[in-house]
């Protein structure tokens, strides 16, 4: 028995530490799609976020203007507090038109920006 090398399967040796390598990779794909996800969601909820801003902006300039107050003024205090900016105001007697914009963290090097835009009129404006 001496001397005798022990026969081993060929395949069986080059497979060391493929399962590991294919785990890892594996993982690192659910992370990498997690990331994706969660930001994906972000970007959703900032969307309905300025589109609530931009709604509640152009009713309070639409309020505001029939108080004789300045509309504009009225719409970029109320947007600012609902976390966007006012890119765009107009009154037309007391319609009010109003575009709210907020823009992402940085996130993979870039940032998103989304605009909404909303439009208020008093109830006297609506025809019964």
């Amino acid at each position: 028995m001496r001397g005798r090398v022990p026969v081993r399967d060929p395949g069986a040796v080059r497979d060391r530490g493929a399962a590991t390598v294919h785990a890892a990779t594996v993982a690192v794909l659910l992370v990498v799609v997690g990331l994706l996800l969660v930001q994906a969601t972000s970007l959703v909820q900032m969307k309905h976020r300025v589109a609530a801003a931009a709604d509640l902006a152009a009713l309070a300039a639409s309020r505001a203007s029939v108080e004789g107050e300045d509309g504009c003024q009225a719409a970029a205090a109320v947007a600012r507090r609902n976390g966007a900016r006012l890119a765009a105001c107009r009154m037309d007697f007391d319609v009010a038109t109003v575009t709210a914009r907020a823009t992402s963290p940085r996130w993979w090097g870039g940032r998103w920006a989304t605009e909404q835009r909303a439009r208020a009129a008093p109830e006297s404006y609506v025809t019964p």
